[in-house]
């Protein structure tokens, strides 16, 4: 039992997820599946266990199956993440079926796109509203037979294609008993390359994809992934784990490595649908997970509440917390250029840095070991600061178009894959790469590949690579070329042992007049989170401009708290923000925190926004990353007049705003 990484660590191939599903339940039917807080009573937590959700999913497969769906049928999802979404997914995964992902924040018109572009022949909503949503365009939606709602939902709508997810359970059983082997034939009809999922992409630069996965692709990028996280964690039992879920699983990042790696080695699923940071708080709490995996938002979220929690303690905690971080961001300084660092420094650094992780590992449910990070890139004043105090933050990288992980920025083997098993990469050496890929000796699959081309696209080739885009051929041909190889769209450097460190998008590159080049994120990502005065950036530049400008929302607590100490007369927010001397901390502020990039990368003027940029505008994806054209768009006017203007700070007048609750704002 076991490999050489990990004894307790053993998985098989399978032929598609339905089927994966039942072997893991055949190992651990009587464990916890799935844990969540109750909707009704949210001191009360509910669970599934294994057989239980097996039970679920036959039910679903039923249920399925008596509207006459079947395999190769698409079935759209319309759902937040919840327990629902898993037996909903596995049902449609078991007749063979193909789960179309729709985020449950999208408008009408997006629904109806997908809808139509997919087929669907039936959608699951989770509330009134999103059932609203539906009704309003289901007329021009053509090939729509069924809605099936999963709350409760006002009755009086007296339609016959409106069913209930509890009706469609019951007839589920009904149908499972006149058709009695029909569920396990039906699993095991479905093989790897058919087609499990149609993923939507955002659509920020263009008309919105549907991202054509197959069994093979989730599967191969499930075991990889989780092949490589056992030797990371080379004395835990993988069936023991318990998943922190708070990605949607209508992203393909959030449905595999949460929902389907969980699933593989019958761990425990605990779904958190709200991030917020009270509901995070509590989650840790109540749940105890070992490990977690996120948005960099999540992990921003998680440092604000270290912070919040050192801000309430008393002045002599306060202080062995200051002097830990300061000790360990210097040994940090040594670490990122393979150094050990001064002995006193690492034994001062070592005795309080022990205190101050076993206080934060408590405030973190006291079982924590490992923290993967994915979707955009995370800052690294993150993985410095959640590393220097053991909590093994590290970074993954994909595409929905690769199921998603392809890399991973694992320290304890070396990246060709195939190591020494005494081979070592210290982290800290390594921090700002995606690492290698995930490829592993024994993959039972074709190799993960990658190479740069000319240009130095990043360029990925492996199981888990889209079959193409749905309806799409010519962007597919433009994306896969006839070797397999994906164009991933991102400008990235290869090093000697095959770690990868992405430089920006393609397409996302701010080029200015003068021809120089700049990542707009990775900029960014120096000020948020690590600035306390800066809760929001975005960089302003194009081919037409000769400098930099930007965006900036600051946070309102830093800036009350200097008007209250110098007594300085406000009734409102706006008080403060139109005082030139708190415009010039803002400056100042963002200008220091860029002190060590080229000049040409920090910005020269800037555009204050009072209310922070948010998915209900249309200025966030559903994955919290910004839809910079949408933003320039709609802000073109005070662009252009910040670049025309002598003075070099302007506040955008219609986005004004009082003081307001700013703990959901996404950096």
């Amino acid at each position: 039992m076991g490999n050489k990484w990990n004894k307790y660590f053993e998985i098989e191939k399978h032929e598609n997820l339905a089927a994966m599903v039942l072997a893991t339940v055949d190992k651990y039917g009587k464990k916890v599946a799935l844990r969540w807080f109750d909707e009704e009573d949210e001191s009360k937590i509910q669970e599934l266990t294994y057989n239980e959700l097996k039970n679920l999913m036959h039910m679903m497969y039923g249920g399925l199956a008596s509207l006459g769906l079947r395999k190769s049928d698409m079935i759209a999802l319309c759902c937040e993440t919840r327990a629902e979404w898993v037996y909903i997914d596995l049902g449609i995964q078991s007749l063979g079926g193909v789960n179309v992902a729709i985020y449950p924040s999208l408008k009408p018109k997006e629904i109806l796109y997908i809808l139509t572009d997919s087929g669907a022949k039936a959608i699951f909503v989770d509330t009134q509203e999103n059932l609203e949503k539906v009704l309003a365009i289901e007329d021009q939606a053509e090939n729509l037979s069924y809605i099936i709602v999963i709350d409760e939902f006002d009755e009086s709508l007296d339609k016959e294609n409106i069913i209930s997810l509890d009706q469609l359970l019951n007839e589920g059983v009904q149908y499972n008993r006149t058709h009695m082997n029909q569920f396990i034939e039906s699993i095991y009809r479905i093989e790897e390359d058919d087609l499990a999922s149609l993923i939507y992409t955002s659509g920020t630069t263009g008309i919105p994809k549907g991202v054509m996965l197959t069994h093979k692709n989730f599967l191969s990028d499930a075991y990889l992934a989780v092949s490589v996280t056992a030797t990371l964690r080379k004395a835990e039992k993988p069936w023991e784990m318990d998943m922190l879920s708070l990605l949607p699983y209508a992203h393909s990042f959030g449905r595999c490595v949460n929902e389907y790696c969980g699933l593989y080695i019958g761990a425990a699923i605990d779904i958190v649908s709200e991030l917020n940071p009270e509901k995070i708080r509590r989650a840790l709490e109540e749940f105890k997970p070992t490990i977690i995996v996120g948005i960099p938002y999540l992990f921003q979220k998680m440092y604000n509440i270290v912070q919040d929690t050192v801000d309430s303690l008393p002045s002599a905690a306060q202080n062995i917390f200051g002097k830990a971080e300061a000790l360990g961001r210097e040994w940090a300084k040594y670490k990122t250029k393979g150094e050990k660092g001064p002995l006193g420094l690492r034994i001062k650094f070592g005795i309080l840095g022990n205190l101050v992780r076993l206080v934060l590992n408590k405030k973190m449910g006291g079982r924590l070991k490992l923290m993967i990070s994915g979707s955009a890139a995370i800052a690294e004043e993150l993985m410095i600061f959640f590393n220097m105090f053991k909590f093994n933050l590290i970074e993954g990288y994909g595409l929905t178009e690769t199921s998603p992980v392809t890399h991973m920025l694992r320290t304890a083997h070396n990246s060709n894959n195939h190591p020494e098993i005494n081979k070592e990469v210290d982290e800290f050496t390594q921090l700002g790469s995606i690492g290698p890929t995930i490829d592993i000796e024994d993959n039972p699959y074709e190799p993960v590949e990658q190479k740069l081309t000319p240009e130095g696209e990043l360029l990925i080739r492996g199981p888990m690579v889209m079959k193409g885009y749905w309806n799409k051929p010519k962007l597919t041909a433009a994306a896969l070329d006839e070797e397999g190889w994906l164009h991933t769209g991102d400008l990235a450097e290869i090093d000697e042992n095959g770690y990868v460190r992405i430089k920006g998008r393609a397409k996302v590159v701010v080029k200015l007049q003068t021809g120089k080049m700049i990542s707009p994120a990775a900029v960014e990502n120096l000020i948020v989170p690590a600035s306390k005065k800066v809760a929001q950036i975005i960089l302003v530049g194009d081919d037409t401009r000769k400098y930099l400008t930007c965006i900036v929302v600051p946070y309102q607590k830093p800036f009350k708290e200097w008007a209250d100490q110098n007594n300085f007369p406000y009734e409102s927010w706006k008080d403060i923000i139109t005082h030139g001397p708190v415009l010039e901390m803002i400056k100042k502020e963002v200008i220091a925190m860029l002190d060590e990039v080229s000049d040409y990368m920090t910005p020269k003027k800037f555009l204050i926004s009072c209310k922070d940029f948010r998915a209900e505008e249309d200025y966030l994806t559903p994955t919290y990353k910004f839809k910079r054209s949408k933003i320039m768009e709609d802000l073109k006017a005070w662009i252009d007049k910040l670049y025309a203007n002598n003075e070099d700070i302007l506040i955008i007048e219609e986005r004004i705003t009082d003081f307001y609750d700013q703990s959901l704002i996404i950096g």
